[in-house]
């Protein structure tokens, strides 16, 4: 982790995550994504406020969230959803069924426990539509149940401050290590202690990733390790002060929240994304610049493209 792909940023203003290029599409043509690549891990996707919002996070190929159901994902076998707001969820079964008939494996779908029975409701309405029977299962999760995602990671659910049920997901990596008083050991010192059957190792695990999917404020509190995540996928929907309470409405973060805890920002990487659209892409470099000195550094504005311009108020 640390380092960025520098293709993604523009000097001397704070840049934005751009098409760094352009994915081949299963189904044939050309799929626009953003990407962002640090040493150990890639995130891939979309997010825009209201519109669409997934990623993929590499290793170990996993999905966040679905947004509208890109092709892209038809490598996920485990997909993460956060809530079931439909810029988050309306394309599960689309890659559910994509996967089943191109991929041939099954999918895993993980969502907050109490979406369980809407989102097979859904999938299922989708499989009598196109008369298939999808390869798939739901994992219900509550807060602090991890889920083993590949080899020495794995995924455990954290609540969030939303308006309606949801989790946000941290990924963990387990390895091993000596234990730190033998570090000067010699290696046959290492090797009698192991056959009398001393354990030199001890377990060490680190926070990859956590992302927050969309929510207000009260996430910092409710699990405030995410400060100390390696990388940190925050949303930050609104920008002006007239928003302010549109934000604490609808359950979504304002820069001012951000702004308010910089100096708790222990990350190494933050990817700031799920902008609103009203904004224009220098309202938002020129505010986070200003307002997150410091971290600014740090922070990749994901999804916003140079030739946007505000849209609403």
């Amino acid at each position: 982790m640390g380092r960025r792909d520098r293709a993604a940023r523009a000097a001397p203003t704070l840049g934005v995550s751009r098409h760094l290029g352009t994915s081949p599409d299963p189904l044939g043509g050309v799929e626009k994504l953003d990407r962002l690549t640090f040493d150990r891990i890639k995130v891939e996707g979309v997010s825009r406020a209201g519109h669409e919002t997934w990623f993929r996070v590499h290793p170990p190929g996993l999905a966040l969230d679905v947004g509208r159901g890109a092709p892209a994902l038809m490598g996920a076998s485990d997909l993460f959803l956060t809530h079931g707001h439909l810029d988050h969820v309306l394309g599960v079964p689309f890659v559910v069924s994509l996967r089943s008939q191109q991929a041939r494996t099954r999918t895993r779908v993980c969502c907050p426990a109490r979406l369980v029975d809407p989102l097979e409701r859904l999938i299922e309405a989708a499989a009598k539509l196109e008369q298939r029977t999808y390869d798939y299962e739901i994992v219900g999760l509550e807060p602090g149940d991890t889920i083993r995602v590949g080899k020495n990671l794995e995924i455990e659910a954290f609540p969030i401050d939303h308006l309606v049920p949801g989790l946000g997901f941290h990924l963990w990596q387990t390895s091993t290590c000596l234990k730190a008083e033998l570090a000067t050991a010699s290696p046959d010192h290492i090797v009698a202690l192991k056959k009398q059957g001393v354990r030199v190792e001890v377990e060490e695990k680190k926070l990859w990733l956590s992302y927050c999917g969309d929510t207000g404020p009260g996430v910092f509190d409710l699990d405030p390790r995410v400060f100390d995540a390696m990388l940190l996928l925050v949303e930050c929907t609104f920008l002006d002060s007239k928003h302010v309470g549109r934000a604490a409405r609808y359950g979504h973060l304002h820069l001012d929240d951000l702004a308010a805890r910089r100096d708790r920002f222990h990350n190494q990487e933050l990817i700031l994304h799920h902008w609103s659209t009203r904004y224009r892409v220098s309202q938002i470099q020129q505010q986070v610049e200003e307002r997150l000195a410091g971290v600014e550094p740090r922070v990749h504005l994901f999804g916003l493209h140079a030739d946007e311009g505000g849209v609403r108020s």
